[in-house]
């Protein structure tokens, strides 16, 4: 067989994605020089960041897809360098202009779905987290912004305990089963109490929804501060058409609590689609049901807001020990009532609001070579 040439090693390196922006090494303009000398391939490649975390992962990923695509290359010597200010400049612009945080658009192909609840302790993060991790593992593309700021518990039940990589001004949001996630946790320690104000608050979750890397998931699903605070109205504000599921319990008087939520959001134009009613009841080893915390208040609620029930979720230990230890429940133990219950929830969510076709992605070439007069493209190497 004769060796690859640079343009079909070229072609292959295109098919390796930075694992962190999750688009193409060329489409980045991240490879910078290959050379070829008998059997031997030599690859430069640029990183955005210098002391990238992902050193390894280029050096362990290229070598083995260029030599399964070609047996005949012997040895592949990756070097690595970085990229210069201006370049990491460019880049950071296209990025923005594919993917600017384009919720707000009434074209954005994003179905920003907002999880409230009237009170905490009704297990509203447990159930976002769930819902994400089902909603994923239906294959679709999954934001998580935890915008439950004085509560942050979403890093711990997925996992996740590094900060994000910055590139400039851009937060590329650490990614757990299939999950992007962005959290006030993660850039401060779990027992470091926030203590902010509105106005930070909104500042804050302005940059959650511009500064981050989202790169148009089908769903991004933001858990929201129990209550009818200044969160729910900043979302409402950034998001304008954004829609709210709001969690409660079996419990007359939390479902009361849990109405004015949302009524609020209503009022503030999020567009309540459902309700999904947690520690509905607890299934003994006898097979029976027990009503422990009453019953009914995820019905009435629902038929007050004049939406459906999505689902009944009951009362199992396994869902919050899971949770503590970063192993959501319906993908560790999908068989369990519990898991399937929430898998339910995911589902009537994709029904009610089905993905939305990709508008932007017709846009995207013209705009990737747009970079202040010169080609960043693939043809020159600096």
């Amino acid at each position: 067989m004769p060796m690859p040439t640079e343009e079909q090693v070229s072609q292959v390196l295109g098919e390796i994605q930075d694992p962190e922006l999750h688009r193409g090494l060329n489409e980045l303009n991240m490879v910078r020089n290959i050379a070829i000398e008998g059997t031997r391939v030599g690859v430069l490649v640029a990183l955005t960041i210098p002391g990238c975390p992902l050193k390894d992962y280029f050096h362990q990923v290229i070598p083995a897809k260029l030599k399964e695509t070609y047996p005949e290359i012997t040895e592949v010597d990756v070097q690595l360098t970085s990229m210069t200010e201006e370049e990491r400049q460019a880049l950071v612009g296209n990025l923005r202009q594919v993917a600017p945080a384009p919720f707000a658009r009434s074209d954005s192909s994003t179905q920003v779905i907002a999880v409230g609840s009237g009170k905490g302790g009704v297990g509203k993060s447990t159930t976002t987290v769930n819902l994400a991790a089902s909603l994923a593992k239906q294959g679709y593309k999954v934001g998580l912004l935890d915008a439950d700021v004085w509560g942050f518990s979403i890093p711990r039940m997925l996992g996740v305990h590094e900060r994000p990589t910055v590139v400039e001004d851009m937060i590329i949001p650490p990614e757990m089963f299939g999950v992007k996630i962005v959290s006030i946790g993660l850039f401060t320690t779990e027992d470091n109490p926030v203590v902010w104000r509105g106005p930070m608050l909104h500042k804050a979750l302005q940059q959650f929804l511009n500064d981050v890397h989202w790169d148009e998931p089908d769903y991004l699903l933001i858990d929201l501060p129990p209550g009818t605070g200044d969160v729910a109205i900043s979302i409402a504000q950034f998001l304008p058409g954004a829609s709210m599921v709001v969690v409660t319990t079996p419990q007359a008087a939390a479902e009361k609590v849990a109405q004015r939520a949302g009524f609020m959001a209503e009022k503030t134009g999020l567009k309540v689609i459902g309700v999904i009613e947690n520690m509905s009841f607890f299934r003994g080893d006898d097979g029976k049901a027990y009503d422990i915390f009453g019953s009914g208040g995820g019905q009435s609620l629902a038929d007050n807001l004049n939406v459906p029930l999505l689902g009944q979720i009951p009362i199992d230990p396994k869902l919050r020990e899971l949770a503590d230890v970063g192993a959501p429940i319906v993908l560790q133990h999908s068989d369990t009532e519990v898991a399937q219950a929430l898998d339910e929830a995911a589902k009537e969510i994709t029904n009610l609001l089905p993905p939305r076709p990709k508008a932007s992605k017709r846009i995207e070439l013209p705009l990737m070579t747009m970079g202040g007069g010169h080609d960043h493209g693939h043809g020159h190497h600096h």
